[in-house]
């Protein structure tokens, strides 16, 4: 499955799309595009993970 993760707090009739999520069984990915045809893509556990990092060294 793969959805749109938007910017909830725009102003715009259509909020814009930011990265998609992709959902492959128990693996979850966030998928930028980078490029025409390009795209990254990240397991969402390192993204939970940077993010408690960044949350920890702000403390």
């Amino acid at each position: 499955m793969k959805r749109p993760i938007r910017d909830l707090h725009s102003d715009r009739p259509t909020p814009p799309r930011f990265c998609d999520v992709i959902v492959e069984g128990d693996h979850i990915f966030l998928e930028k595009k980078s490029d025409k045809n390009k795209y990254e893509k990240i397991p969402w556990e390192d993204v939970v993970y940077q993010v408690e990092a960044a949350k920890a060294a702000n403390q």
